[in-house]
């Protein structure tokens, strides 16, 4: 029978969390020019899908519970209360739970590091960034190689200081990322991206040929085109009036930007892109072709919540509460959604007035003072 390798205490302990840097974080393509995880930040719906997300997540408080037989209680102290209510040092949860987010938006894994002090208890909870991290499966066991991007020194780790988030899986062993997966058409967004630039900075291109005498010399040529382009390069020189001596000709070329359909073409690439992240496209100032009123605005609020956001966390519930260091026994962490969830001060009392019924009430005063972030009644139990 294999045994599971013991490790050294020495091994146990996580390197001190990486500073950024531009080596840390890879801000570059890859060798063939399409966009990594890090380098797609670049592209404005990218950058847009991955803040929705993360900002979203960051703002959902991470509670946690304690099961028992009459319902649960919520910890409001003991390790795990106080790790996520600051995780480390000058962080806070919204902070983690952002970073986390993000990087299962773009990687596809998070992988929170469990820091122990002198005597192994958890004092700290970091994240460590993916493209540092290997993951493979050692006698029946996740291991993870991590790499200090400063130093190059590598470590071996388990479950016990790792706390790994996966998102879709095809192996069961890491996350796929959505920008690997979907590499095609995060290459065309960023492409059109380069083509707008270029159209703005190159402000002078050939919207129409000058045709110059056949006995100009190529100094007078390349003198006319320097002209041309101190004149009208450029966004700020745009659509000036052309005025040249000698013997030119004006011959008008036709290719706007609406014959090319760009706008449509940045339409469909942000579709594809918000497709990809599973994000509304209205949320990351797309245009749907819908009509927006107040009342479907609140529905499309509704399946943001419940189709693109929830899935992610609970996979991060579930992740943390499966770790026998973080949450042991009968204890686990849960978002509350309630507050992205809530409905308009009318719907809010009339459930209210239903909750309180006396024939079909389930809900007490004091609960749903608690739910809307009201102090307790003076002499009533908190």
């Amino acid at each position: 029978m294999q045994f599971l390798r013991r490790r050294t205490s020495e091994e146990r302990s996580l390197p001190a969390l990486p500073g950024s840097s531009d080596q840390y974080w890879n801000w570059h393509p890859d060798e063939s020019g399409a966009p990594t995880p890090s380098s797609s930040l670049a592209i404005a719906d990218v950058l847009a899908c991955v803040r929705v997300l993360a900002d979203s997540a960051a703002s959902v408080p991470l509670i946690p519970y304690r099961a028992a037989d009459a319902g649960r209680t919520r910890l409001t102290g003991g390790r795990l209360s106080s790790l996520l209510d600051q995780p480390a040092p000058a962080t806070t949860q919204a902070s983690l739970v952002g970073t986390l987010m993000s990087h299962l938006a773009l990687w596809g894994n998070g992988f929170v590091g469990k820091f122990r002090g002198e005597t192994g208890v958890i004092e700290q909870l970091g994240m460590l960034h993916p493209d540092y991290v290997q993951v493979e499966i050692r006698a029946g066991t996740p291991d993870y190689t991590v790499t200090d991007p400063k130093t190059g020194r590598e470590s071996h780790h388990g479950p016990e200081d790792i706390v790994h988030v996966k998102g879709v899986s095809t192996d069961g062993l890491v996350g796929l990322s959505p920008i690997k997966q979907a590499r095609m058409a995060v290459s065309l967004s960023k492409g059109l991206g380069e083509f707008s630039e270029a159209f703005v900075r190159n402000g002078a291109r050939p919207s129409g040929i000058l045709k110059i005498g056949s006995g100009s010399t190529s100094q007078q040529m390349e003198w006319t085109s320097e002209v041309v382009d101190e004149r009208h390069g450029g966004a700020r020189n745009a659509h000036r009036i052309a005025v040249l001596r000698g013997d030119v000709d004006w011959i008008p070329m036709t290719g706007p930007l609406d014959d090319l359909q760009f706008c449509e073409q940045r339409k469909l690439s942000t579709a594809e892109v918000a497709r990809i992240f599973r994000v509304p496209v209205w949320m990351i100032g797309g245009t749907t072709g819908d009509s927006q009123t107040y009342a479907n605005a609140e529905q499309w609020a509704l399946q943001f919540v419940t189709y693109s956001l929830r899935p992610w966390c609970v996979v991060i519930e579930q992740a943390i509460s499966t770790d026998p260091d973080l949450c042991p026994g009968n204890v686990y962490v849960e978002f509350l959604l309630d507050a992205l969830l809530r409905a308009d001060s009318a719907t809010r009392s009339d459930v209210y007035t239903k909750a309180l019924s006396p024939e079909t009430g389930w809900m007490t005063r004091a609960e749903v003072r608690r739910l809307e972030n009201l102090d307790p009644e003076e002499g009533a139990p908190a």
